[in-house]
């Protein structure tokens, strides 16, 4: 997760991140659980929900990206 962060109600780059389990009801009946990283400002209070699996992929795959990079002359 990007740790590089503003809150966009005060200006503060004091935060802190926690993950929460939460149940989901897709189309149909079926009930899945969804993993999310919420970042809360430490000043203000506001409060941002991300997405574990987007957030994971996107940080996976700019891990890679950075790792090809080094490996080019």
């Amino acid at each position: 997760m990007n740790l590089e962060y503003r809150c966009l109600k005060c200006g503060s780059d004091r935060h802190i991140v926690k993950t929460a389990v939460i149940p989901e009801k897709s189309p149909g009946l079926k009930i899945e659980i969804g993993t999310y990283y919420i970042k809360t400002c430490v000043e203000c209070g506001y409060t941002e929900f991300y997405s574990a699996k987007i957030v994971d992929k996107e940080f996976a795959k700019s891990k890679k990206v950075k790792k090809y990079a080094k490996a080019t002359p």
